[in-house]
């Protein structure tokens, strides 16, 4: 009797779509013939899932596989129960941000020219995710920035037998060989990343460009319902509500523009490595996209050691002064300021996401850690 979907853990089905996709994907390597019907087993629990004939201690780029906090590997299956799957992947890791019908998982090939598999389901079946635009610029940013950008091997979109009629899209990329930014190379990795970001945006280019009128209406919406009807422990202690939202108001509504250009999305340390050469690589580039530039900025000061001391002395890059100024933008740490309350915007997705996962705690620091850091940038 076959099992059902929601009784499968989302470890075990990340590896039922890896097989599915390795079967029509020529970048990567897959069982054929009747090797297709052998099956590996593979330990796994409710993150992560590998090969059992995989040694943790020879596995090429390891400090991909620690947990960023403690450092210790997550590829540990001693006590883990164990699976069989037909999938060639060695590494299955799933996404933070799934959620119940949208799986997101990379999958990891280490025997051979190494390379990764990242993919993402879609809600409907019709509608591509983000993944799909930003594996086109993605693919143009080759070269053409600073930092180091995975080169994209394939991609395309898939289904499987999970999820009656479900679909995912995928991209193969090139592994590249570094590590996750430690606690102890935090603050120093913040500081070049802000540097290696206003680079980029130099050699590409910006634009000045008003705020949309929809992405308005939205943060006052979402902001106004913050301070009317807020999670218990949401808001700072000492911060007024009704005045935070004055000001808010007043900087949403600026008509000056705000300073536009291509942005990562989400170009936080987490989506950081340190190469062995020391440069730096940025990968995920799922929600790359043309939006105000200091979106980038807010995303990295929210993962810095100490966002609320960064965010204290927050400036303008040296190199888009002259154009902030000819275009008479929004000053930037106002610019900051709007970035942040549109982040903000989704406030109520992610209590949700934090109720479901028993997480409420951890997202109240965030909210206050944000609210204040609103608080010092709002002029």
């Amino acid at each position: 009797m076959p099992v059902a979907t929601s009784d499968i853990s989302d470890t075990v089905r990340s590896l039922g779509w890896a097989a599915a996709i390795e079967r029509t994907a020529a970048s990567l390597p897959a069982a054929r013939g009747v090797a297709r019907l052998r099956r590996r087993h593979f330990f796994h629990d409710e993150r992560v899932a590998f090969s059992a004939l995989l040694d943790p201690a020879a596995v090429p780029s390891r400090g991909l596989f620690v947990d960023q906090l403690t450092g210790a590997s997550v590829l540990v299956g001693t006590a883990a129960p164990t699976v069989r799957s037909a999938a060639a992947a060695d590494v299955v890791m799933v996404g933070a941000m799934r959620a119940a019908g949208q799986l997101r998982f990379r999958a990891f090939y280490l025997s051979d020219a190494a390379r990764t598999l990242a993919v993402q389901q879609r809600l409907v079946p019709d509608v591509p995710t983000p993944l799909v635009a930003g594996i086109e610029h993605q693919r143009g940013l080759v070269g053409r920035t600073p930092f180091a950008v995975p080169r994209i091997l394939e991609h395309g979109h898939a289904g499987t037998g999970l999820g009656g009629q479900a679909v995912a899209d995928w991209v193969v990329e090139e592994t590249l060989d570094g590590v996750p930014i430690g606690p102890a190379d935090a603050e120093r990795t913040v500081a070049e990343l802000l540097e290696l970001l206003a680079e980029t945006w130099q050699r590409l280019g910006v634009t000045h460009e008003g705020l949309d009128g929809d992405e308005r209406e939205n943060a006052l919406t979402a902001f106004a319902s913050l301070v009317d009807d807020p999670p218990l422990g949401a808001w700072p202690d000492g911060l007024d509500p009704h005045r935070t939202w004055s000001r808010v108001r007043s900087a949403l509504e600026d008509t000056r523009p705000l300073t536009t250009g291509l942005s990562h999305g989400d170009a936080g340390v987490g989506n950081v490595l340190r190469l062995a050469d020391g440069r730096l690589a940025l990968v995920d580039w799922e929600f790359a996209g043309y939006r105000a530039v200091a979106h980038d900025v807010v995303k990295v000061l929210k993962s810095a050691p100490d966002p609320l001391a960064l965010a204290a002395v927050a400036e303008a890059p040296p190199s888009l002064r002259p154009a902030l100024t000819a275009a008479g933008a929004v000053p930037w740490r106002q610019q900051l300021a709007v970035a942040l309350v549109l982040f903000l915007s989704g406030w109520r997705n992610r209590h949700l996401r934090a109720v479901a996962r028993g997480s409420v705690k951890a997202n109240n620091r965030r909210m206050r850690m944000m609210l204040a850091m609103l608080d010092d940038l709002l002029p």
